[in-house]
């Protein structure tokens, strides 16, 4: 007897869960926005009703029967026929060519939302990695004074401080803890605001992201190279245009029409009693005596010059929209640079000749850890100042109608930006020190 081997097909892994496994980055939240997000979705649904409208522009009109049974004293009359609207057969092509500019201009529209949602994102994104990096230094913060307020509370008890100085040291601590609740509180509304761009919810909440944000690169691409992108690649403006082309298709075929408003062609049957019956063709033609199609003509050449104007106006806006944000983005760099290049070096600095003279037993703890928690402000200032530089470059790139070649240059997101403090920076805690004061 043979044995059979009953072989189980693993069911396939949903991609959103496979991406949320490990860190997220910026690329990874925008392709769960775009695989999740139900707004997006249901936007898709434009795409199946501009199908359905071009289907139906390349569809004859149903042709007319009429049937009339007349009855009387001599016998019965029957006449019939059946007319097609001549009208929709000779404008079947271009109505064909005006659906297709339509649809294409759905297309664009669409293609523009997806960018949009990507660009809230990524947006996000920055801001919530900014504020995680941001609530790590203000717990340096709540650290530091936290120490001094221990020291204070034990060399007052020792009666080496008094109660004023001791109740600013509290102050100070007191007032660390609330500004670290309450970059915890928005932390915690950023990272909900991402999840609803992300479509996330339950136990898909429990994402990470880095600790730091992307370093800010040395060099940015050129305002023409941004603005030829621009002009080529942004689909609302590629959306004005074939809203452009479809509105002067339709002006020519109602120019061409304009005296056509009702023309049918068919074949009509007749029978009356002891004359046989008659078959012949019948032509129907409406009159243009009262409407020549005027203001059908005047309506379609005023959506013209109206579409026309809007894809002049919304060229002149996107080059405008790109040198706005190119020159924010270049002024945001140049602020991060003058923070890496000078601020925290001289904090740095500042902190390694205090802890010298503290080590020396020419300066206070209080100084010292003082002097700690100005390098970590100076930090935090520096982590504002990179997540702006970051939002300023999404704006860039959503002005550039997509991704601009930039990325490779730009540090990884999980290095460590060596400018900055980290926990153990000079190996200062308070907790350490003697109760007396130097």
């Amino acid at each position: 007897m043979e044995a059979h081997t009953e072989h189980r097909t693993e069911p396939p892994i949903d991609p959103v869960h496979r991406l949320l496994q490990k860190q997220l980055s910026a690329d990874t939240a925008v392709q769960i926005a775009l695989l999740n997000n139900r707004d997006l979705q249901s936007s898709y649904a434009s795409l199946g009703i501009a199908q359905a409208d071009l289907v139906e522009a390349g569809l004859l009109e149903n042709p007319v029967f009429s049937y009339t049974y007349y009855t009387g004293g001599a016998g019965s009359i029957v006449e019939a026929s059946i007319v097609q609207d001549f009208v929709s057969v000779l404008s079947l092509s271009a109505r064909k060519k005006v659906g297709q500019a339509v649809a294409d201009r759905v297309v664009a529209e669409t293609a523009q939302r997806v960018l949009d949602l990507a660009w809230q994102v990524r947006t996000q994104y920055y801001v919530v990695v900014g504020d995680s990096q941001a609530l790590d230094l203000m717990r340096q913060i709540v650290s530091a004074t936290d120490a001094a307020a221990e020291l204070a509370r034990r060399q007052l008890a020792a009666g080496n401080l008094n109660r004023r100085d001791q109740a600013v040291q509290q102050a100070f601590y007191a007032q660390a803890l609330l500004d670290a609740s309450q970059a915890e509180m928005q932390l915690s509304s950023d990272r909900e605001k991402l999840n609803r761009l992300m479509g996330l919810w339950g136990g898909q909440t429990r994402w990470s992201v880095p600790a730091r944000l992307p370093r800010v690169p040395a060099s940015l691409p050129s305002f023409d190279e941004i603005e030829s992108q621009a002009i080529s690649q942004r689909l609302d403006l590629a959306a004005a245009k074939k809203e452009a082309e479809s509105t002067a298709q339709a002006l020519t075929l109602t120019q061409q029409f304009r005296y056509l408003d009702a023309l049918g062609i068919g074949v009509a049957y007749k029978r009356e009693p002891g004359a046989g019956n008659f078959v012949g063709p019948t032509v129907q033609l409406g009159l243009p005596i009262f409407n020549q199609g005027q203001a059908k003509v005047a309506r379609m050449e005023a959506e013209y010059r109206r579409s026309q104007e809007r894809v002049a106006a919304l060229a002149v806006a996107i080059r405008s929209e790109t040198r706005e944000a190119r020159e924010r983005l270049t002024a945001m760099q140049q602020v991060v640079q003058h923070y890496t290049q000078v601020l925290l070096p001289l904090q740095q600095t500042i902190l390694s000749e205090t802890l010298k003279s503290y080590n020396g037993m020419l300066t206070g703890v209080y100084e010292l850890l003082l002097t700690k928690q100005m390098q970590v402000q100076t930090a935090r200032q520096y982590v504002a100042a990179n997540r702006d530089f970051w939002l300023a470059w999404a704006d860039l790139e959503r002005a550039a109608g997509g991704s601009l070649a930039l990325a490779a240059t730009a540090v990884p997101e999980s290095q460590t930006d060596k400018s900055e403090p980290d926990d153990n920076s000079n190996h200062i805690d308070g907790h350490e020190h003697d109760s007396g004061d130097k």
